[in-house]
């Protein structure tokens, strides 16, 4: 069995969960999860309900067979924080640490559609991040992306032909998607959850042997916060 602590702080919704494969090849299932909206930073909040979620499911500290995080796109802030909390859970256990693309875990969250699944996360001063998956695959199959862009540079083609699968804080942009029109798919929540799925369908990496954490960022910071 393989089991993983997996975190999002990607946007101001919080998300932590923990998830097991019981063998190669067979579904990952949540034991536990909880998510909340943040004020101000997730550093506050992370450890102790990682303690708490830990307790919940009856899992020791040591039980984690790895870390996992969202590495963005997504709030810079946030995304250092989750990164940075998974590292050094990583380096006190000796267990490996694992960066999900947030995108990739929204397209995930949201599950099988019968349509591809275009996923968008706001970005600020009015752009979006997206990404273009296949409409059904677990992992998802990502066929176009990440990239940045307003909502109104999206072509009609992906109005039309695809299922819009908007993250927490782009409550607006959906709002105006389905008024021209989309289809747009309920919002996920269980991001964290999906990241933990993500990490073990792909293989966990042995500890010592998974690759540097790296964010994924597509502009520069703003000094200004974020």
């Amino acid at each position: 069995m393989k089991r993983v602590l997996a975190l999002d702080t990607s946007t101001w919704w919080g998300g932590l969960a923990l998830v097991s494969q019981e063998g190669a090849g067979e579904s990952p299932r949540v034991i536990a999860e909880l998510g909340a909206t943040i004020q101000g930073s997730h550093a506050g909040h992370l450890l102790p309900r990682a303690e708490w979620l830990l307790s919940l499911a009856g899992w020791s500290k040591e039980d984690p067979d790895a870390y996992v995080a969202t590495r963005g796109p997504g709030s810079f802030t946030g995304i250092r924080v989750g990164l940075g909390t998974i590292q050094g859970l990583g380096v006190a256990s000796g267990r490996p640490c694992v960066g999900i693309d947030t995108l990739d875990a929204l397209a995930e969250a949201c599950g099988p559609a019968e349509r591809e699944r275009l996923v968008l996360l706001a970005a600020g001063r009015g752009d979006l991040y997206g990404a273009r998956y296949d409409a059904a695959s677990s992992p998802p199959a990502r066929l176009q992306g990440p990239w940045q862009r307003p909502l109104s540079e999206l072509s009609n083609r992906s109005l039309d032909d695809a299922l819009l699968i908007f993250g927490p804080g782009s409550g607006a942009e959906a709002e105006r998607a389905r008024a021209a029109g989309a289809v747009v798919a309920r919002p996920p929540s269980s991001i964290a959850a999906a990241a933990g799925r993500l990490a073990l369908l792909r293989g966990l990496p042995e500890a010592g042997e998974a690759p540097p954490l790296s964010p994924l960022y597509l502009r520069p910071p703003d000094t200004r916060g974020g």
